[in-house]
């Protein structure tokens, strides 16, 4: 039985080990800190920018509104009427 624990053990700290060595070496080769931080700061540069040009000016006034769009074929013949009747 105290074999098996060793191999046990071994077989997890090697995963360990190498799930580490795995993680370092993707992060290296994606550049993984330099992207994010360069990702935030385009991020943060284009929300500035978008801030200052929804910046409204003092005493200037827009309204955005468009009325509701009827149907055209509202008050023309839409149909023949079709009285219902029951059969038994």
């Amino acid at each position: 039985m105290g074999t098996f624990l060793k191999y046990v053990l071994l077989i997890m700290g090697i995963y360990f080990i190498f799930k580490a060595i795995v993680r370092g070496i993707v992060a290296y080769l994606a550049g993984e800190t330099n992207a994010k931080n360069l990702n935030n700061h385009k991020m943060r540069r284009q929300q500035e920018e978008m801030r200052q040009r929804q910046k409204k000016q003092e005493g200037r006034i827009t309204i955005k509104y468009q009325p509701p769009k009827t149907p055209k074929n509202i008050g023309k013949n839409l149909g023949d009427y079709v009285d219902f009747e029951e059969i038994k």
